[in-house]
C-alpha cells in the first residue's frame, strides 16, 4: 500500500510539474482614449481562440480596427489629415516556440470601408463613454477586399536573473500594410523560458497570449523596440472621396511598446501602451499612442 501511495504521489507530482498546454479564449481592446487623444489609429477590438499548442499551435481571430483624423467633430476633410478608415478581418495563424526561438505565420482576410461597420462601432462606443460624435465617416476609405500574409521569428540572445533579451524579425505582404521590420525585446519576470516570442508592437497583439500556453503561471514586464519599412498602407493611400487630402505613407517608421502580463492556470490579463512614429508624410504630429487591455481564459 505504501508503494502504491508513493508511486501515485510521484506520478501526480510529475504531472503538476509538466508545462501547461492550454487552449485560450481572449478579448483585447486597443484605444487611445485612455491617453487623452482620439486620432490616427484610435481603436481596435479583437476576439481570439487559440488551440492547445503541443508542438504546433494555431489560432483564429476576428478583429475590427479604425483610424480617424485628429478632429472628429469636423464633418468635412481637412488639410494634412488622414481619411477615416475601418477594417474588419478574420485571421488564422500557426505558431511554434521553445525556450530559445519562436515562429509565427498568419493569413488575414477582410475588408476596409463602410462594410467594416467601423462607423457604427465608433458611434456606439462614443455614446457609451460620452465622447463627441464622429462627423466625417461619409468621407472614409472606400470598400475594398484586403488580404495579408505575415511571418515572424524570435531568437533568444540572453537570459539570466537580470532578465531576458531577444531579437526578432517579421514581414507582411498583401494589400493592407506591406512591411519589413526588426526589433528587440527586454523582459523581466517569471517563467520567461516558456513564453519567448509573446510580445510585439502589433495592435491587438502587444502581448500575444497564444504564446503563453506552455506556462502554468507567471508574470513579466516587457519593453519592445521596433524599426520598420512600410511599403504601402491602404488606410492612408486607399481609394477615397476626392475631397480628402492627399496622403502618402511614411516609409520609415518606428515603435515602442511597454507593459505588464499576469496569468495563472485559468485566467490572465495584460496592460500595455504603444507609441508609434508618424505613418504618413503630411502628418502634423511626429507620433501617436494607444493603450491595450487584454483578458483571457485558459482551459
Amino acid at each position: 500500500m505504501f508503494t502504491r501511495s508513493f508511486l501515485g504521489a510521484a506520478i501526480l507530482a510529475s504531472l503538476v510539474s509538466l508545462p501547461l498546454q492550454a487552449a485560450t479564449v481572449s478579448l483585447s481592446v486597443d484605444n487611445d482614449g485612455i491617453l487623452g487623444t482620439d486620432r490616427e489609429y484610435t481603436s481596435g477590438l479583437f476576439l481570439r481562440w487559440s488551440s492547445d499548442p503541443s508542438t504546433i499551435g494555431y489560432s483564429v481571430e476576428i478583429g475590427n480596427q479604425m483610424w480617424t483624423p485628429s478632429d472628429i467633430e469636423v464633418a468635412t476633410p481637412q488639410t494634412n489629415e488622414r481619411a477615416y478608415a475601418g477594417l474588419l478581418y478574420l485571421q488564422g495563424r500557426t505558431y511554434h516556440q521553445n525556450d530559445t526561438n519562436a515562429y509565427k505565420a498568419g493569413l488575414m482576410l477582410g475588408t476596409v470601408g463602410p462594410s467594416s461597420n467601423s462607423e457604427e462601432a465608433q458611434d456606439i462606443v462614443h455614446t457609451i463613454v460620452g465622447s463627441p460624435d464622429p462627423q466625417g465617416w461619409d468621407y472614409q476609405i472606400y470598400d475594398e477586399f484586403v488580404y495579408q500574409l505575415s511571418l515572424e521569428a524570435h531568437q533568444l540572445v540572453s537570459r539570466s536573473s537580470l532578465g531576458e533579451f531577444s531579437v526578432y524579425g517579421r514581414g507582411q505582404a498583401g494589400n493592407f500594410q506591406s512591411e519589413a521590420a526588426a526589433g528587440m525585446t527586454y523582459r523581466y519576470g517569471l517563467d520567461l523560458g516558456s513564453t519567448l516570442g509573446s510580445t510585439t508592437v502589433i495592435p491587438g497583439n502587444n502581448v500575444d497570449v497564444s504564446m503563453l500556453s506552455h506556462s502554468t503561471q507567471g508574470m513579466f514586464f516587457y519593453t519592445t523596440l521596433e524599426a520598420r519599412y512600410r511599403f504601402d498602407d491602404i488606410t492612408i493611400e486607399g481609394d477615397k472621396p476626392a475631397a480628402n487630402a492627399t496622403t502618402t505613407v511614411e516609409n520609415t517608421q518606428g515603435a515602442i511598446s511597454t507593459g505588464l502580463a499576469w496569468y495563472n492556470q485559468n485566467w490572465g490579463a495584460t496592460l500595455s501602451v504603444t507609441m508609434e512614429s508618424k505613418q504618413f508624410e503630411q502628418s502634423k504630429r511626429d507620433h501617436h499612442s494607444f493603450g491595450n487591455v487584454t483578458v483571457f481564459y485558459r482551459y
